[in-house]
């Protein structure tokens, strides 16, 4: 569950903090007050679009920041932060909980840290989905394209789906690349000899290259060695010139020193003591002297190898260029080609083994996207049941709800592989799913044929679907933070006091936290934050506090009766909240 909620400089907030208790929780307030701004910086502390457009004007910075603790920790969560390098485990994670904090700075530089360690926007995606579902009016479009339905079904029927929608999609893999192996292969005749001629002329040049793995990286330290080797043979000969090999030697020279110093040494005490020290450093230059030259017995210059070096790597240089390839790419592309020439020359053969490989493929994608598709349909039938259940609670108890299938169309350019290997029967287009299509269809009133959700429910029934999806699929999920954006527009009376009882039904298994200006979802909750908005100082701020009892008697009167309390809605929100409070 969200625990605590830091924001800082986002939109008119410019500091909030916010204690959340499990259960329901309402944001209520006048409109514009700053209810959807906190319900946006939790969007973007889990992975939301964040843009410096949301920094409060005059600021440098916005900061969200959530600590979300847990009872079991989703694997998936686990497996997303093991993946990324975090050192964030199952004991830490249930002791500790996850403490999120996103930075965005005017300068653009977006920093992510997850319990102190660095994270960024890709993984905050990931692991978002296992902490906040937001549903808000604009996510109706989700029902609204058909696209999606599939995508839904799909996650009511995860837990039995998930382990042959895997075996499945190694099998389609295999099935795409040996299609798009196939597909290529039906070049023309012409085609295929310009193909040949070019690919052998490559492979004759790579072939005379003789490369070797690494080989350019090996010629470059060892250039870089003989180089220095000849620097430092020239050297070490000027070196030994200026020791001892000349009449003006630094050897010579000092033993000269040495001789004045002992014919002077009786006539001062300081001299004595020069020549000693001379003498010290006269054996240190001899030992150095010795060493360079015993150093340059080991150096190894050979002119002609570092010019063969230098050549060979000027040649590796161009075919790198050529190919816009390193060493070790150009060795991978010059097996792909040479097993390209291979099957083109042996193209019927080639094209024999393929089809069959193709067919033996296909069969085993098609025999896993038929378990997809049986399962699919159990589940279809499952879900239908609840859905049409959670109607009845918010009054559609005359509406249907059904999931329609259909395959995708025909895969012509498989069939045409050759037809002696195809079993003539439907042979069905896959792709990464399987080959279902699906669409959800309804009737919202007795007497009516069902036709698709998309061409006949209204806002406010949309909401009432899109609520029965959430309890339905709520009941298979782990605990998470369920947040709803005034998803109840466009609704009153009874209808409303069905909603507010639905999501309260839905805050049994979930944190929830709900946006509305409805007094009978307001009522229902456990708990109830005021959002206002205060001018100081010619600056705007959003304020939130938490209502008591009485506090909540007050807002949610006014929410019956406008800006005027009246006694009479003053009454009946008491009765409301009494009402519900006294039934848990």
């Amino acid at each position: 569950m969200l625990e605590s909620l830091s924001i800082e400089n986002f939109a008119i907030i410019d500091r909030v903090s916010i204690d959340f208790s499990s259960g329901m929780t309402v944001l209520s307030g006048e409109t514009g007050a700053g209810k959807s701004i906190i319900i946006d910086a939790l969007g973007i502390l889990c992975g939301g679009r964040g843009s410096t457009e949301f920094i409060r004007t005059g600021e440098q910075r916005l900061l969200v920041e959530g600590l979300f603790t847990f009872n079991t920790v989703p694997e998936g969560l686990l497996i997303a932060f093991q993946q990324f390098g975090l050192d964030v485990d199952q004991e830490s994670a249930l002791t500790e909980g996850l403490i999120i904090r996103r930075e965005i700075h005017a300068s653009g530089k977006n920093l992510i840290r997850i319990n102190g360690q660095l994270a960024n926007v890709t993984l905050l995606k990931d692991i978002g989905s296992y902490l906040v579902d937001i549903h808000g009016q604009n996510e109706h479009q989700a029902l609204l394209d058909n696209q999606q339905h599939l995508n839904l079904l799909d996650q009511y029927a995860t837990k039995k789906l998930e382990p042959v929608k895997k075996r499945y999609q190694t099998a389609y893999e295999t099935y795409r690349e040996l299609r798009q192996a196939w597909l290529k292969a039906q070049r023309t005749e012409t085609e295929q000899a310009q193909r040949v001629s070019f690919l052998e002329f490559q492979i004759a040049e790579i072939e005379e290259a003789e490369l070797v793995l690494a080989e350019d990286e090996q010629l470059e330290k060892l250039s870089i060695k003989l180089q220095g080797a000849q620097k430092i043979a020239s050297n070490i000969a000027s070196i030994n010139q200026l020791f001892s090999d000349s009449d003006t030697s630094l050897l010579t020279q000092t033993d000269q020193i040495m001789r004045l110093l002992i014919e002077i040494q009786s006539y001062d005490e300081i001299y004595p003591e020069l020549l000693k020290r001379l003498e010290s450093t006269y054996y240190d230059l001899q030992e150095i002297a010795h060493q360079v030259a015993a150093s340059e017995l080991n150096l190894e210059t050979d002119d002609q190898s570092i010019d063969e070096i230098e050549s060979r790597l000027s040649q590796l240089g161009q075919l790198k260029r050529k190919y816009n390839m390193s060493i070790e790419e150009i060795l991978i592309y010059f097996d792909e080609i040479s097993e390209e020439v291979y099957q083109i020359k042996h193209r019927e053969q080639y094209l024999d083994d393929l089809a069959k490989r193709l067919v033996l493929a296909y069969e085993e994608a098609k025999a896993l996207a038929d378990q997809l598709h049986a399962i699919r349909q159990e589940n279809a039938t499952a879900l239908i049941g609840q859905i049409e259940a959670e109607l009845v609670d918010l009054y559609m108890e005359n509406s249907r709800f059904d999931v329609q299938f259909k395959q995708k169309m025909k895969d012509n350019a498989f069939v045409d592989i050759n037809e002696q290997l195809i079993n003539q029967q439907t042979i069905v287009s896959l792709d990464e799913t399987g080959y279902d299509q699906v669409e959800f269809f309804v009737a919202t009133n007795v007497g009516e044929s069902l036709k698709p959700l998309v061409k006949v429910a209204s806002g406010g029934e949309l909401s009432r679907f899109m609520l029965a999806l959430k309890a339905v699929f709520g009941q298979a999920e782990l605990a998470k933070v369920m947040v709803f954006d005034e998803i109840d527009t466009g609704v009153s009376g009874r209808v409303a006091q069905a909603i507010a009882e639905k999501i309260h039904q839905i805050s049994l298994r979930h944190q929830v936290l709900c946006i509305t200006h409805l007094a009978q979802v307001a009522a229902i909750a456990e708990n109830q934050l005021y959002i206002s908005k205060a001018v100081t100082g010619e600056r705007t701020s959003t304020r939130v506090e938490s209502l008591n009892l009485d506090d909540r008697s007050e807002v949610i009167a006014q929410m019956m009766s406008g800006k005027v309390l009246t006694q009479t809605s003053l009454q009946l929100a008491k009765e409301l909240l009494q009402d519900y409070q006294s039934n848990r």
